[in-house]
């Protein structure tokens, strides 16, 4: 079991944990200087900064001084990013990642605009979370739609995954903790219109 996990990854999908990895520890997990780099700030893409729409998924947070957001973001990954690669090739999965990140970040950032009106320079979130969800969405709603995509998903890890997308919900409402549940939501309804619009081109 732990070899076929090992191998389930192709290169793509290492180069993404790679990438996420070495970010955290550059960033001591987005507590120092060089954090600022990655953030999502809507007035500096506007300047040009573009890529700004997508470096966010790669930061990762502590939680209680254990890496648990990094190591859940990159089993996720690692499992379902490197089973669509398998599949359709590592460029299918980076552009994936590509769509999902920008359009689960964009929303997390205004969905903290639309709820205090404006965005404090301070206001800072990150992971790969957002695009995890999409992945999810994508393999669950292209199933659906394309009996012959070979990535299967079994019904208990979507199950699991919606009770924590509510339960997200509900622990921001008690202020025990910040979750990024736009880009939740968002990934996840990102992810499930690719599956659903690549079900119905035949080239993707």
């Amino acid at each position: 079991m732990l070899k076929d996990f090992l191998t389930r990854a192709g290169w793509m999908t290492k180069l993404l944990v790679g990438i996420s990895v070495v970010v955290s520890i550059i960033t001591l997990s987005g507590s120092n200087q060089l954090t600022g780099y990655f953030t999502f700030d809507w007035q500096l893409i506007l300047q040009g900064q573009i890529h700004r729409l997508i470096t966010p998924i790669f930061l990762h947070f502590m939680i209680g001084s254990l890496p648990i957001h990094l190591l859940f973001n990159m089993m996720w990954l690692w499992d379902l990013g490197g089973s669509i690669e398998k599949e359709r090739g590592p460029w299918y999965l980076l552009g994936l990642v590509l769509v999902i990140g920008a359009a689960s970040n964009f929303a997390q950032y205004f969905a903290e605009f639309m709820s205090s009106g404006y965005v404090s320079p301070r206001y800072i979130f990150g992971g790969m979370s957002g695009v995890v969800f999409g992945l999810l969405g994508f393999i669950f709603v292209r199933r659906k739609f394309d009996p012959f995509f070979r990535v299967d998903l079994h019904p208990g890890i979507m199950q699991f995954m919606m009770i924590w997308l509510v339960l997200g919900f509900v622990l921001n409402s008690t202020g025990m903790i910040g979750i990024a549940n736009a880009a939740h939501l968002i990934g996840l309804i990102a992810g499930g219109t690719l599956g659903f619009i690549t079900s119905k081109v035949k080239a993707f």
